[in-house]
């Protein structure tokens, strides 16, 4: 016979589980889980050049401009009539790099961007034709800063890298345009410049007087050198607007020390003021000898006369300078002065009293 007790049990235990599962008691909700806070996203940089690097075998310094004052930053936005620098070049070729002298702006805000980039324009930053393209960003101002062993709050030369082939026509006026900045910001960078109209081939857009720190190389590639070599024109010049050859600065001198190369050189004097400035000095000299004896310059006690005092005004007229100071100055002398009257406790008494008795 078999038996039930077994299945008894497993029916009791069913409705205990049943009974619990079906009460109205209810667990406690458990508290969300706190997640650390998220990274947020890179900084939406501008467009980024696609063209490659022009390749050329001859690069050399063209157009610079490097005197500024403390404190003098500006900014480029992408704006029109506020996003642009200009330049005449000096050289033909191919615009290899644009340095521009300053340091990074402040951290991405609600003004400045993460960074800029555009292109260069010819005869008109809006209208004339266009050629290849440049960006710069903050970080890569940065790094480029501590390669020149600076930090981000130090001055030091930026590059903007051209990209494509950028023509170089000698005495054609060329224009740096910004036509995008990260983040959707208006400025970018802070850059030195120089008041004065320093630079007379080209200007900042901000004021007619007001000159970038700034330096332009230009070189030459395999066909250009060839044509140069065969001395046929890189160019044609019916196509380009000129500005008269003089007015083209001449090549640079060679770089000297940064913290000299900025300050402007002190004004040259004509040669001929040189000489007359050298001969006064020469014949002025401060103390001269004296060229009439002592003897006659005593002073009397008696009074005057009327003849003299008409021959002491006349004096004057007659006399140099160096009688008038050895006038100016008392000789010493050994003999005693008996003519004036010291009054008692006076410092000459004091001094002189034992040696004249």
């Amino acid at each position: 016979m078999i038996s039930l007790f077994p299945n008894r049990l497993f029916y009791l235990s069913c409705l205990v589980l049943i009974a619990f599962s079906c009460s109205d008691n209810k667990p406690d909700a458990e508290e969300p889980v706190s997640l650390p806070p998220t990274v947020d996203e890179k900084p939406e940089l501008a467009t980024l050049p696609t063209k490659p690097v022009p390749v050329v075998y001859i690069e050399e310094l063209d157009q610079y401009q490097e005197y500024f004052k403390e404190q003098h930053e500006t900014s480029f936005s992408h704006v029109a009539k506020k996003n642009w620098s200009s330049y005449t070049a000096g050289k033909d070729g191919i615009l290899t790099k644009v340095l521009l002298f300053g340091k990074p702006n402040y951290m991405i805000s609600e003004h400045y961007g993460s960074s800029m980039s555009g292109f260069i324009r010819a005869d008109n930053p809006d209208s004339g034709p266009k050629y290849g393209e440049w960006s710069l960003t903050r970080d890569g101002i940065i790094n480029q800063l501590a390669l020149q062993g600076l930090t981000e709050t130090d001055r030091g030369w930026i590059t903007l890298q051209m990209r494509g082939e950028i023509p170089q026509q000698k005495g054609r006026l060329y224009f740096i345009v910004c036509d995008q900045i990260g983040n959707k910001r208006s400025w970018f960078g802070a850059f030195a410049f120089a008041e004065g109209n320093s630079y007379k081939q080209g200007r900042f857009w901000l004021h007619p007087q007001h000159d970038l720190v700034f330096r332009t190389y230009v070189g030459k590639t395999a066909d250009q050198l060839e044509k140069e070599q065969k001395g046929e024109p890189l160019f044609d010049s019916d196509s380009a607007t000129l500005v008269p050859t003089n007015d083209i600065p001449e090549a640079p001198k060679p770089m000297i020390e940064l913290s000299k190369n900025f300050q402007p050189a002190p004004p040259t004097l004509p040669q001929e003021k040189n000489l007359e400035q050298k001969t006064s000095i020469k014949e002025e000299t401060l103390y001269q000898p004296a060229t009439q004896a002592f003897e006659q310059e005593q002073p009397t006690t008696e009074a005057p006369s009327e003849e003299s005092v008409d021959q002491i005004i006349e004096e004057p007229k007659e006399l140099d300078s160096s009688v008038i100071e050895s006038r100016a100055i008392p000789a010493e002398t050994s003999e005693p002065v008996e003519d004036k009257e010291v009054p008692k406790g006076s410092l000459f008494e004091r001094f002189f009293k034992n040696k004249t008795e």
